[in-house]
């Protein structure tokens, strides 16, 4: 299990509009949104260098503007190998280079 934390000069809401972009490039499965507790909850596919992943990202509200903690969890197996890691900086890449709301 990784949990990762990145911090951005938004708001939550725009940070919440830019989530899809992050589920897109990390080619998130069967994405769950809950605007109210401001978290999505998706997974990634079981594949030949993959166990799959089950992400959840939660928007947080921050002095600087808003943050992302992003937790991964394995699907099967007990060693990620750091694939949970890099499925986090992969979505926050996407979600940082989207356009400001």
């Amino acid at each position: 299990m990784a949990t990762v934390h990145e911090r951005f000069p938004l708001p939550p809401e725009a940070l919440w509009q830019a989530l899809p972009n992050g589920v897109t490039a990390v080619k998130g499965q069967n994405p769950y949104y809950d605007a109210a507790a401001g978290y999505v909850t998706f997974s990634t596919k079981l594949g030949l260098f993959s166990y799959g992943q089950t992400v959840t990202v939660k928007v947080e509200r921050t002095q600087e503007g808003s943050g992302l903690a992003i937790q991964t969890s394995l699907k099967f197996g007990f060693v990620d190998w750091g694939e949970g890691k890099r499925i986090a900086r992969k979505f926050i890449e996407a979600v940082g280079h989207a356009p400001a709301a």
